[in-house]
């Protein structure tokens, strides 16, 4: 559940994309508006929306008594929809990539609809939001989400092309999150930060915390694919692990691990099917190593980072909100 802080300054506008995703959704082919609201509408966290929103309003608090501050709130709705979609989208595509059968504790699209669909409905996603961005008529933004949104394609190839590889360095691994994975919430940041007129360091500020909170993110989202269990998670948990994707914890394990733990952690790896036997061992091992709690430390950092961003504001119920963003990042259930 979201701060009261977060609730009571945004949750209206929450309610309002929700709303309008619908709205947006509407089509003569009933197929699109199905599988469409199936992803949008599942119970996702709107992080994104969220961190358009808040940026927008620490940004441009001062100007809440304007007569145009009712449509410059309308417009943040529209475009944290838009930016919603992409996100969408990815998740359509990543679905079928990593041959996904949960999604939020519900079937995946391609699960219930097959690989083709899913994947139109994502490049449909895509495509209207560029068309809606055009529509908006802001080169800033449109730069910004056209920007985000190859890096992001970028950040799911190099997840590709490393996924097996037990050699991965630390460095690699943040670097594909951070384009997988905080770009797009650095890019609603960004976002909110034009609809707010911030000044160009507060535009860069923004940026950058939305960069260090979208990286704590997905570190504290790949400790629980390790460490939690499917009912909480919303998917199967080992997902990395059968996937062949060496996240954090498993990276810091094999830096402490001995040569003979570290040889069948490769056997184990190797093999097309883990049995839950192995995966019980590795997870095993990155507890007693303390993995998890490196992970989640590393995690910690980049969220008293990103606070560290917002000294630009002065201090206001609005930068308040942000930082407790940032914290309830990493105080998921584990």
């Amino acid at each position: 559940m979201l701060p009261s802080t977060i609730s009571s300054l945004i949750g209206d506008d929450l309610a309002k994309v929700d709303q309008h995703l619908k709205s947006l959704l509407e089509s003569d082919n009933p197929l699109i508006s199905q599988i469409g609201n199936y992803i949008c509408q599942s119970g996702g966290k709107r992080v994104r929306p969220i961190l358009l929103l808040l940026s927008a309003q620490v940004a441009g608090h001062q100007t809440q008594q304007t007569e145009d501050y009712q449509g410059q709130r309308e417009r943040a709705v529209h475009l944290a929809s838009i930016i919603e979609f992409i996100h969408a989208a990815t998740l359509l595509h990543d679905d079928v990539i990593d041959n996904a059968s949960l999604r939020r504790g519900s079937p995946s699209a391609n699960k219930k609809w097959g690989n083709h669909l899913p994947v139109l409905v994502g490049d449909y996603l895509y495509a209207i939001s560029f068309y809606l961005l055009v529509k908006d008529n802001d080169t800033r933004i449109m730069e910004t989400v056209s920007k985000a949104t190859a890096t992001v394609t970028d950040g799911e190839i190099l997840q590709l092309q490393k996924c097996g590889d037990l050699g991965i360095r630390e460095e690699e691994y943040l670097e594909i999150i951070a384009k997988k994975t905080s770009c797009l919430m650095a890019a609603s940041c960004r976002i909110g930060a034009i609809l707010g007129g911030a000044q160009k360091e507060q535009v860069e500020a923004l940026c950058d915390y939305g960069t260090d909170v979208g990286i704590a993110f997905q570190l504290v989202d790949d400790l629980l694919d390790y460490i939690s269990r499917e009912e909480k998670l919303g998917k199967p948990v080992n997902n990395d692990l059968q996937g062949g994707n060496c996240t954090l914890p498993l990276i810091r394990t094999l830096q402490v691990a001995s040569l003979q733990e570290i040889e069948r952690i490769r056997q184990i790896m190797s093999q097309p099917i883990l049995s839950p036997d192995d995966l019980a061992w590795i997870v095993s091992l990155i507890k007693r190593y303390g993995a998890d709690k490196f992970t989640l430390d590393r995690a910690a950092w980049y969220v008293q980072r990103a606070k560290e961003r917002l000294a630009v504001f002065a201090d206001s119920v609005y930068r308040k909100a942000l930082f407790d963003f940032s914290d309830y990042i990493i105080q998921r259930d584990f």
